[in-house]
């Protein structure tokens, strides 16, 4: 560092020699100096230390984003694997799809035909008892309206002895003899 006696000797030097003049701006200058000067000496450690302070928060950060860059690029990378393999899988489907409507088509009429003859046969006895019962059971109930109807004529005829009724007997039994 430079001795402050000798600086203060050569500008008093300078100034009574005249080759410096004392006048407002080269005193302005000259604490501008003396205070850049002073400030170095007594801040520089203080502002290294920000420096480094901040060269250290700028190194983790820039390695945080390089880490999240990779990891990044990693995921890109894996998603492109990825998206080949689903075009060659859909693919894969595709064909295996067409080979299974061809077979479908082959196949399928021939399981209709067999499925017709096993449900088919079941269906048409279920139906013949179906009709059997039915038959049996409308015989039932015209048997059973028709001996109710005889009964009330009867009744009609021999217990109330209503002439309307009676001559409706005769006309019916009529029809019957023309008929036979």
């Amino acid at each position: 560092m430079l001795n402050i006696s000798i600086v203060v000797l050569v500008s008093f030097i300078l100034v009574y020699s005249n080759i410096i003049i004392l006048n407002e701006e080269t005193l302005i200058l000259i604490c501008f100096v003396t205070f850049c000067f002073i400030a170095f000496n007594k801040l520089q450690n203080v502002v290294f230390e920000d420096f480094q302070s901040n060269s250290q928060k700028i190194k983790i950060s820039l390695s945080k984003s390089f880490i999240e860059l990779m990891n990044s690029l990693r995921l890109v990378f894996k998603h492109k694997y990825i998206f080949e393999n689903i075009i060659s899988n859909l693919q894969f489907l595709k064909n295996h799809f067409i080979a299974f409507g061809f077979l479908t088509s082959k196949k399928l009429p021939i399981y209709l035909e067999n499925n017709v003859e096993v449900i088919y046969p079941k269906k048409l006895i279920f139906t013949q008892r179906l009709e059997s019962q039915t038959s049996k059971l409308l015989a039932l109930l015209l048997n059973y309206k028709l001996n109710k109807i005889t009964n009330l004529q009867n009744f009609y005829t021999h217990n109330c002895k209503i002439t309307t009724f009676l001559c409706i007997n005769k006309i019916t039994l009529r029809e019957y003899l023309k008929v036979l």
